[in-house]
């Protein structure tokens, strides 16, 4: 992908990506399992535009407070489970949300099985809870998982929480009833 519309240097190109555009693009990639080549065009000097030095020191900063989010990971939540960017541990015992800057209110996820021990914001470590919606006792199938995300602790760009799971991921794949 590049920082504007062009491949390279291109002085007449000035309709560049900002660094939330850049990030959250980045983290629908590695929400896939993908990594993301960034194109920098220098000039022919051999210096990067401020707009370019602008996109990669914002997106670096992400990138350090995120880490453990991205380094290291598996791709995500299939399709359905979350609306939005996930990631796992490599033993698939930590999940990884990714929210976009000012989203309010609460965050779902669907047909979590496991237990969520604990639910942390990454790189403040502040802890959040979440309720189970619809989950009736005799049924197998799992309720929603509700996590309230409070606006004084997120990240301007994506914000990401750690929810830490009591075993490997495991998610419902029936189809309701009793299965």
């Amino acid at each position: 992908m590049t920082t504007n519309d062009n491949w390279g240097y291109h002085p007449d190109d000035s309709n560049w990506k900002t660094p939330y555009e850049v990030i959250t693009i980045f983290a629908d990639v590695i929400s896939n399992g993908g990594n993301l080549l960034l194109d920098i065009g220098p000039r022919a000097d051999g210096t990067i535009p401020e707009e370019q030095v602008n996109i990669l020191k914002e997106l670096g900063k992400w990138n350090n407070k995120n880490a453990e989010a991205i380094f290291g990971t598996v791709a995500g939540l299939p399709q359905g489970h979350f609306y939005g960017p996930s990631t796992l541990s490599k033993d698939s015992t930590t999940l990884y949300l990714f929210i976009p800057a000012k989203t309010t209110g609460q965050v779902v996820v669907k047909g979590l099985m496991n237990k969520v021990d604990s639910i942390k914001v990454v790189g403040n470590n502040t802890n959040l809870t979440a309720k189970i919606v619809g989950k009736i006792s005799w049924s197998p199938i799992p309720g929603l998982l509700y996590i309230t995300l409070p606006e004084n602790i997120q990240d301007e760009y994506v914000t990401v929480l750690k929810l830490k799971l009591d075993s490997p991921l495991k998610l419902y794949s029936g189809h309701g009833g009793l299965q």
